[in-house]
């Protein structure tokens, strides 16, 4: 219960609540759509027992919940981890299907779905994440039996067609799990922890350009001490992005933010700009066709803050300072 500095009370309130009290609503996840929340769950309320599947209802910014509860998926297996992103039209929640593999739906904002299940993986996948971008979603999953589990993405339109599918992210030898995946404008960043069960393991991220290739390799995000660390969860500002995750046997909360080296050396065609909230920004042009990178991987976009850039084949670092 939240109480106001004036000791008024905010109640909670119920989302689902089906009549019979024996059903069980587990694994809820929320997204704001621009007009309402969004919030995706698995249900056991059609059964048959300890078979769950995924539902969704809008809540409206004062806390009135708008829908009963609607069943997105179609299957007679059971399902679960929905997760959810919205691209500004739609919603598309992913979940996976046990043994059966990940699938999505599209959820307009009337809160129904739209269109067929898209099947996104076959087989033995579990754990689907996603996130929007600059006009596709990039969603991760995880793929095999444990301990030999590894980490793929698959692009997805906005009309649910597999772009590219699979991406690798995380394969071979150790146990690659659990992704978290955000956009920080020009490329998607997924997250995920690599170890067994109860022993040392480590948070490592991949950027993912927006035409879902791979940029350079996976990078280490925590420190260096030998830790269990469990569950990692991503979120990006206008400027740094923030990972953060559980860890050690006590469980605490750690995190992780990085400081965006951005800038590129600008070219003679290239005029200072200036965004919306106010950074100064410098063109990310250079002659030919190079590519630039930033000090953590990142493919750059058309402009950039100031800072330290990395252009293969270039020798040495392209610095600009303002």
């Amino acid at each position: 219960m939240r109480v106001t500095p004036s000791l008024d009370t905010l109640e909670t309130f119920e989302i689902c609540n089906p009549a019979e009290d024996s059903f069980i609503q587990s694994d809820p996840t929320v997204i704001f759509t621009g007009t309402n929340y969004l919030a995706a769950w698995i249900d056991e309320k059609y059964g048959p027992s300890n078979y769950y599947h995924p539902f969704v209802a809008r809540i409206a910014p004062d806390g009135t919940v708008l829908d009963t509860g609607v069943r997105i998926s179609t299957s007679s297996m059971p399902e679960y981890r929905p997760n959810l992103a919205d691209d500004g039209e739609r919603s598309f929640v992913v979940w996976s299907g046990s043994s059966a593999g990940c699938f999505g739906r599209f959820v307009n904002r009337d809160g129904m779905p739209e269109g067929n299940v898209v099947p996104i993986a076959p087989g033995t996948t579990s754990g689907p994440n996603l996130a929007f971008g600059d006009s596709c979603y990039l969603v991760a999953w995880f793929s095999g039996t444990y301990p030999a589990l590894e980490l793929y993405a698959s692009l997805v339109s906005r009309t649910g067609e597999l772009l590219v599918n699979p991406i690798p992210i995380a394969t071979g030898p150790d146990c690659h799990r659990w992704a978290d995946v955000a956009y920080d404008g020009s490329n998607f960043l997924v997250v995920w922890q690599t170890g067994l069960n109860n022993q040392a393991s480590t948070i490592y991220g991949q950027f993912i350009a927006d035409d879902g290739t791979p940029i350079l390799t996976p990078f280490p995000i925590n420190g260096n001490e030998p830790q269990q660390r469990w569950w990692p969860a991503i979120a990006v500002s206008d400027s740094n992005i923030l990972v953060a995750w559980e860890q050690g046997v006590s469980r605490d909360v750690w995190g992780n933010v990085d400081i965006s080296l951005t800038g590129v050396a600008e070219s003679p065609a290239g005029p200072t700009q200036r965004t919306a909230a106010g950074p100064t920004m410098v063109s990310a042009r250079l002659p030919g066709s190079r590519v630039l990178f930033d000090a953590l991987g990142r493919r750059v976009a058309k402009t950039a803050r100031p800072g330290v850039y990395f252009s293969p084949g270039a020798r040495g670092k392209l610095l600009l300072a303002r």
